[in-house]
């Protein structure tokens, strides 16, 4: 749980650092190639021996990543002396979802019990964007668990709309009667 902690504060940041010099998207093209780079299996070894000497992990990122600025060539030789690198995909993950909230987008996690086509997406996007107040971004998935209708996340938001839930409200109030 600590971890999780620590990328959200690097994210928080980066993101700070990056809103302060407006290079939002420029940090995030950045974090994505340093995570992607140092997510080698073979790099990554030698960046977590503790028998290579950091500045010798310091040249080999440098020379990994000729294109990455040097102030984000710094976030990285942090990450790699305080041996972070395991979060570094959750940073990178966190900063992403700062981005889009900056930027007035906010993601949605939508369970459908048929997949969506292109309209019924956008009707829903929508539809998601009117309750929140935000462009949404739909990430969707398929469960015919759920009968019909949709189950959607936005954030700590969960709004179930799906025709399991309601046929299980119909059954607890059918009860409720009954008794």
């Amino acid at each position: 749980m600590a971890r999780a902690g620590s990328a959200k504060r690097y994210a928080q940041a980066v993101f700070q650092l990056a809103r302060e010099k407006n290079e939002v998207e420029r940090w995030r093209f950045e974090l994505r190639t340093i995570a992607e780079t140092l997510s080698d299996p073979q790099l990554r070894a030698i960046l977590e021996d503790p028998k290579v000497h950091l500045t010798e992990k310091e040249k080999l990122v440098s020379k990994c990543l000729p294109d990455i600025r040097q102030l984000a060539l710094n976030f990285s030789y942090i990450l790699v002396a305080k041996q972070m690198l395991g979060i570094l995909k959750q940073i990178v993950s966190e900063y992403e979802r700062m981005a889009d909230a900056y930027q007035g987008l906010e993601h949605a996690k939508v369970i459908t019990a048929v997949p969506l086509d292109e309209q019924d997406r956008e009707k829903l996007s929508g539809r998601l964007a009117t309750l929140t107040g935000k462009k949404i971004l739909l990430e969707t998935e398929v469960d015919p668990a759920i009968i019909g209708g949709f189950v959607a996340r936005i954030g700590d938001q969960l709004i179930d709309g799906s025709s399991r839930a309601k046929l299980e409200a119909l059954k607890r109030r059918l009860i409720q009667t009954a008794l």
